[in-house]
């Protein structure tokens, strides 16, 4: 009765302290932030709550990008780490429960010649189910739970930032290489523009009338041989792109099929970037470093538990007999033990101290890389916002330059053609122009791709989760759908 007492006390007293765990609760650190953007005005839109297929309207364009984010192999090694860290959160989560195994053996022991004594020598049968049962008194085990809850929401926020990275990958590139099928097309005008001006040269030079020199005809054939090597350049430059692109999509290299032209691209008249703080709930690399610190957090509390005894329960029920026939009668062999366990430190020369210093240093470094990721993520969206801004009126600039050299381009050749100017004259507007016009079209390449930068910036393209509350364990909340909850 006194034993059975004990027990019972034993047992309430830990479902005691179960409620407490070592190591500090997780609190969001508190991180420095402006109130509105440099480059405008802060404010609730934002241009990350389009969907992708809503920001990029060319369908070629959408397919391309559902493809890659279905075939890329990025995104297939993110969803394997998912199930890693998940697999992992369940070896942790099987120490809420108890142990239970099975054993069996058969032992015999002679001395001599010397007849066995029945109970000290002589043949030995025995099967018993063992169960065994960590108390979590310290929140040991609580806090191995919370640390790998951490990391499987780490990576699923690692597979978001992989999909973003990707969707703007490809659309980059796909920008990319209609900005050189445009300018392809521009270098293939000029070379029969060209052309035909070097045939012009000639017949005048042939007329003999002194109007046109060889001089005049070898720079309108040097003219037609750059604009050749510039052809030659742009379809190395296509091809490359293609292959690129191709292996985003996940595939072998191939050629990408094309949809709206560069020009007909869509681009939002507003881009609003929203409140600064928005990027700690929409940005997954954010979200991941946050998990990182969450999870180091977490190991504190372990690390700690080291300097508490660990109280065990072992419990086995068995048969156990000294003939092999009688063994499953269990009128003679039934058997069973119990015996509940306490091991505390005493010594260990500064180990779990050293382990202590070790997970607290492991905290300072996840806490250094979250307020990095942050810094770095208010960068590229101001980065990326000047961009849009500037790129804009760049845009605007080089498209009156390109009128402008057109009308050069065509007064220098009427004067040309009547004998007013010389042929140098329209030599300088030929390249004027194809620089004028290529110009123009690399401006509004970067421009579209500074919007995609700003989208993937401000962390665009899926739905965020609630704030995270300064709780213990702030991500369990967002993630009650995907993550089973610990046992109480």
């Amino acid at each position: 009765m006194k034993r059975t007492g004990f027990h019972a006390l034993l047992l309430f007293a830990a479902a005691l302290a179960g409620g407490c765990a070592t190591g500090p609760g997780y609190r969001r650190p508190d991180v420095a932030m402006p109130d509105q953007w440099r480059p405008g005005e802060a404010t609730t839109n934002s241009l990350a709550d389009r969907a992708w297929t809503d920001l990029y309207r060319d369908p070629v364009l959408n397919g391309l990008v559902a493809a890659a984010l279905s075939n890329n192999p990025d995104v297939r090694g993110a969803v394997a780490r998912i199930e890693e860290a998940a697999a992992a959160l369940g070896i942790q989560r099987a120490g809420y429960w108890p142990a239970l195994n099975g054993s069996a053996a058969a032992t015999s022991a002679r001395k001599g010649n010397i007849p066995p004594v029945r109970g000290a020598e002589g043949d030995q049968f025995d099967v018993f189910g063992a169960l065994s049962y960590e108390l979590d008194v310290w929140g040991r085990i609580r806090r191995l739970n919370e640390a790998a809850r951490a990391q499987v929401l780490a990576s699923e926020e690692a597979k978001r930032s992989v999909e973003i990275g990707l969707a703007a990958g490809v659309a980059s590139a796909y920008f990319n290489l209609r900005a050189l099928d445009r300018q392809l097309e521009i270098a293939r005008d000029t070379l029969a523009s060209r052309e035909d001006m070097l045939e012009l040269t000639k017949v005048k030079f042939a007329d003999g009338e002194g109007i046109v020199s060889e001089l005049d005809v070898a720079q309108a054939q040097t003219q037609v041989a750059a604009a050749q090597s510039a052809i030659a350049n742009l379809r190395r430059l296509v091809a490359t792109t293609e292959n690129a692109l191709s292996v985003l999509l996940g595939s072998c290299p191939r050629e990408i099929p094309r949809g709206l032209d560069l020009a007909e691209q869509w681009q939002p008249e507003d881009v609003p970037a929203g409140l600064p703080s928005d990027l700690l709930l929409r940005r997954p690399d954010l979200r991941a470093a946050e998990q990182a610190l969450v999870a180091a957090n977490a190991n504190i509390g372990v690390a700690r538990a080291a300097y508490f005894p660990a109280i065990s329960l072992t419990a086995a029920l068995g048969l156990q007999s000294d003939e092999l026939g009688d063994l499953f009668d269990t009128g003679l062999s039934k058997a069973w033990s119990y015996s509940p366990s306490l091991a505390a430190p005493i010594f260990n020369a500064g180990k779990i101290r050293a382990g202590v210093r070790v997970a607290e240093a492991q905290r300072k470094g996840a806490l250094a890389d979250y307020e990095k990721a942050i810094q770095n993520a208010f960068r590229e969206v101001d980065d990326a916002l000047a961009g849009v801004r500037h790129l804009r009126e760049q845009l605007a600039a080089d498209e009156e330059s390109v009128r402008a050299e057109k009308r050069r381009l065509e007064l220098s050749r009427l004067r040309y053609e009547g004998g007013v100017a010389s042929y140098s004259d329209v030599l300088d507007a030929q390249r004027y122009l194809f620089n004028a016009e290529l110009t123009a079209v690399q401006t509004r390449n970067d421009l579209l791709n500074a919007v995609v930068q700003l989208y993937k910036a401000l962390g665009g393209g899926w739905q965020a989760a609630p704030a995270a509350a300064e709780t213990p364990a702030p991500a369990e909340q967002e993630s009650a759908k995907r993550v089973p909850q610990e046992v109480p």
